[in-house]
């Protein structure tokens, strides 16, 4: 039996859908998100109640692990450490032996890359279980690009703090989603496994690629000053504190203390291309 977290989010429901022929608990905040999942279990509840997760943990071969996101949350970094430490309790209350995290590439340094300070705690926490873990520390998701379709009408540009011209490893997470579905059915490796997109693109590639397929060729990238994307994420919802994150994750990548050395193991199939069309329709 395999447990997947976050299995009505973006990449845990795939990593369910992937896991076809295999019994399957998939835990998430909704019931309603979950019943679409056919043939899996459900468990709802919180992922930061570490005796709700050793329920849905125990008996399971594997384990799909990730931080639930919530932008709004007041203190994000101690959100994260919270539900770092319950997943972790969890693991080891449960008896799990082999768990796949998904993490971030940059999650090996401890300061210094907002959001991603969060999952390099998640990977020691679960270090420290006994449990066999493989870290899959994926780029930036293109899927951040799907996010941009709706303000393009807006705004008339797609809008960021990342540099327009930094070149970024982009994975889809359809790949990231396959290799956690092969490494929660096999077993066949722990460590970490950084997976990267089969090319690296800029910003100023993506809005070309989107403007193609809006049909607005001229499309730009606007780098936002730091201070004016907070304000932007602020006025989405976002929590100060989880904004001024964001700039920190951008930041370290504009200075290039995030990087990856690309290989024929984390090159994934997965380009822009194979997915704008779905976006824009």
């Amino acid at each position: 039996m395999i447990t997947v977290m976050g299995a009505s989010g973006r990449v845990g429901r795939q990593v369910a859908a992937a896991l076809d022929g295999e019994e399957v608990r998939v835990v998430g905040r909704s019931a309603e998100r979950l019943a679409v999942l056919p043939g899996a279990v459900p468990f709802v509840g919180d992922a930061g109640d570490p005796a709700f997760l050793t329920e849905a943990f125990r008996g399971a071969a594997a384990v799909f692990t990730m931080l639930p996101v919530d932008s709004g949350e007041p203190d994000h970094r101690a959100a994260q450490e919270a539900k770092a430490t319950a997943i972790a309790t969890a693991v080891r209350d449960a008896g799990v032996p082999y768990v796949v995290a998904l993490s971030s590439l940059g999650a090996e340094l401890p300061t210094g890359t907002g959001f991603i300070e969060g999952l390099h705690v998640h990977e020691q926490r679960l270090a420290a279980t006994g449990a066999q873990v493989l870290a899959l520390r994926p780029g930036w998701f293109l899927e951040n690009a799907a996010d941009a379709v709706g303000p393009v009408e807006v705004l008339g540009c797609v809008a960021d703090s990342l540099d327009p011209d930094l070149p970024l490893p982009m994975v889809a997470t359809r790949d990231v989603a396959a290799a956690a579905a092969r490494a929660l059915r096999t077993r066949y490796r722990s460590g970490v496994v950084e997976l990267l997109g089969p090319r690296d693109l800029t910003q100023t590639e993506v809005a070309a690629v989107l403007g193609k397929a809006l049909d607005r060729p001229d499309l730009p990238y606007v780098r936002l000053p730091d201070d004016e994307m907070v304000a932007a994420l602020v006025g989405a919802g976002f929590s100060p504190a989880a904004a001024a994150r964001h700039i920190g994750m951008t930041g370290a990548l504009n200075s290039g203390r995030i990087s990856a050395v690309r290989t024929a193991e984390n090159t994934t199939p997965t380009g822009i291309e194979d997915l704008v069309g779905e976006w824009v329709a």
